[in-house]
């Protein structure tokens, strides 16, 4: 089989992107199968590629300048993809929620399988928060042979449900990281640090981490990634916290404002002998997260907020701490807590990676979406 693979937010080796596309596409080798990678032209992702992807913009640009490198860029994919899939026997997008790719496949003709994998579907409602993504996505798809996969688990009868029966929805599917390296045996921590890796976001509640930082007693270490989100610019209110921390004088305070390699990130984490996960409980409700599998893959403990996927992880096979509250002197008792029993901890973590790692590897997802496609 032919595989294209297309993934519009590749511009580097940072990130869950070149994990993610990398471990997959060795995944399709492995079982026999010829795969292209297409990425954006501006893209230095040390990936075998085309690069003819839209340029990926990350300028502070006003809305309406925005809004019109959009609609450019949906054309410019539109014309890309009538080429690729001429091709190809499937073609995989693994960030199905991009405006770009969703705007350029509608606009194309094709009997080709298009496979559309959403990190996080988002399907919630209530008075003061709403998102049905997937809802909108696949009305702008109609008469297209879409399917889409997620790596969470959904309820049957959401899936049965009457908004759904024109889609092909997949759940549990594998979320694939570069993770062997990191399954190597755990020596005892006796230098404790927290760890916040990824970008400084507010769906990870970093101004939490800020409030935390400031009331921890000198003793404590943490380590901090704060730098801004793919877009380049931080949302409101973080660029302020990421001062506030730059200008602290703490002696076990470490910061790193740039998105770092994988050697340099896998470094960080394996210092980091607690990890942040108290993410925003809505927005993760039903999205996986890639640092906790990275954390548990060396046998990391982490801390978690309630109603979460991680959360429920935790429950599955310990490893941490699930936290109902946000407040920082109940967050400072959960670290003691971990850090008084921390070979249990640490050896749940380490478990539940090599559990998890057998069920999210490249060639997991590539034989699930070989059956999609066969079905």
């Amino acid at each position: 089989m032919k595989v294209a693979i297309i993934e519009p937010n590749l511009v580097d080796y940072t990130g869950h992107s070149f994990s993610f596309v990398s471990e997959l596409k060795q995944g399709f080798e492995e079982l026999g199968d010829k795969v292209e990678v297409f990425m954006p032209k501006n893209s230095t992702a040390p990936l075998s590629g085309v690069k003819v992807l839209p340029r990926v913009n990350r300028s502070q640009a006003s809305a309406i300048r925005n809004y019109s490198n959009i609609i450019l860029d949906i054309f410019r994919f539109a014309r890309v993809l009538r080429n690729i899939q001429r091709r190809f026997d499937v073609l995989v997008f693994t960030s199905a929620d991009d405006p770009r790719t969703i705007g350029g496949v509608s606009l194309i003709w094709t009997k080709k399988p298009l496979i559309f994998y959403f990190h996080a579907p988002e399907l919630y409602f209530n008075p003061m928060r709403k998102s049905l993504k997937l809802l909108k996505i696949s009305n702008g798809l109609r008469r297209k042979p879409v399917s889409f996969i997620t790596p969470v688990s959904l309820e049957k009868e959401l899936i049965q449900n009457d908004f759904f029966k024109n889609i092909r929805l997949f759940p549990e599917a594998p979320y694939p990281l570069t993770m062997p390296p990191r399954l190597k045996k755990l020596r005892n921590c006796s230098d404790y640090y927290l760890g916040y890796l990824g970008d400084a976001r507010k769906e990870k509640n970093f101004n939490k981490v800020i409030e935390l930082i400031d009331a921890a007693p000198e003793k404590m270490g943490f380590i901090i990634q704060c730098n801004p989100p793919r877009t380049g610019y931080y949302e409101p209110g973080i660029k302020e916290a990421v001062e506030h921390i730059k200008g602290l004088q703490r002696d076990r305070l470490f910061i790193f404002e740039n998105p770092l390699p994988q050697k340099e990130y896998s470094k960080l984490l394996n210092k980091s002998s607690i990890v942040w996960c108290l993410y925003d409980a809505l927005q993760y409700r039903d999205r996986v997260s890639g640092i906790l599998l990275e954390a548990w893959s060396l046998g990391r403990p982490v801390i978690t907020t309630s109603g979460t996927w991680m959360a429920k992880q935790v429950e599955k096979y310990g490893g941490g701490i699930v936290m109902d509250t946000l407040e920082v002197q109940e967050i400072l008792k959960a670290i003691e807590k971990i850090k008084a029993d921390y070979a249990r901890f640490s050896a749940e973590a380490e478990a539940a990676g090599r559990i998890l790692y057998e069920k999210n590897n490249g060639v997991a997802l590539a034989r699930f979406i070989k059956d999609i496609v066969r079905k």
